[in-house]
């Protein structure tokens, strides 16, 4: 506990050296100093991006399970916004008493977890399998939390094509589906990996992705 809290402490000590200096607005592309302004300015960016990327065919196992591709993913997404996109973060971070990955394990710990992966996708037989996996490896890329910024959007959109990859090769029908998420999902998937990161209890995650996770033909159903 005494280690965690210096952790702690030491992240919040110094200036960010991805902030503009004397202030926490991330360093961006488009010399925007205001917050708000950024927030605008990067949802529209990043949104335009990950439907793009929905264009994509899945590429095959061997790329798709791999630290490259999900690193690859946030250069793909961020890069008109933030000179840092595709990049592994060089300082520590923390959200509220949770400390994140020190960033000097980070690329080896991703490494470990990619090749857990693809073993675990293997295994998957059922709806809850798929569940259980989803809020497993959420859990566990969110407590690395690789990147400076955007950890949760990388996360999603790769998880959203690991499901894709399982509907195809182990004849499942499935499609994980953010466009109609509750404010009841939003809290699920925010409290959960809170608590999920501090105990590694993924029952407010398996709620999460148990609602966003869809048959195909209930979203055709829905877009009718």
């Amino acid at each position: 506990m005494e280690e965690i809290n210096s952790r702690v402490a030491e992240a919040l000590k110094f200036q960010s050296k991805y902030c503009y200096n004397g202030s926490n607005v991330l360093i961006n592309k488009l010399d925007i100093y205001d917050q708000k302004s950024l927030d605008k300015a990067e949802r529209n960016i990043t949104a335009l991006m990950l439907m793009k990327l929905q264009l994509n065919p899945i590429p095959n196992p061997k790329e798709l399970f791999s630290v490259v591709y999900f690193i690859n993913l946030h250069k793909q997404v961020f890069e008109y916004i933030y000179p840092f996109a595709g990049e592994i973060r060089r300082e520590n971070m923390v959200k509220g008493n949770t400390p994140f990955c020190r960033p000097e394990f980070i690329y080896k710990y991703l490494t470990m977890l990619f090749d857990k992966i693809y073993d675990d996708v293997k295994k998957i037989k059922t709806k809850d399998d798929i569940v259980n996996f989803l809020s497993y490896y959420y859990s566990e890329l969110n407590i690395v939390h690789p990147f400076r910024e955007g950890n949760g959007r990388i996360m999603r959109e790769y998880l959203r094509q690991v499901v894709i990859f399982i509907d195809k090769y182990l004849n499942f029908d499935y499609e994980l589906d953010f466009s109609n998420v509750t404010e009841e999902d939003k809290t699920n998937l925010m409290n959960g990996s809170i608590i999920s990161a501090m105990n590694g209890d993924l029952e407010l995650l398996n709620r999460f992705f148990n609602n966003v996770l869809k048959s195909r033909e209930t979203i055709k159903e829905h877009q009718i």
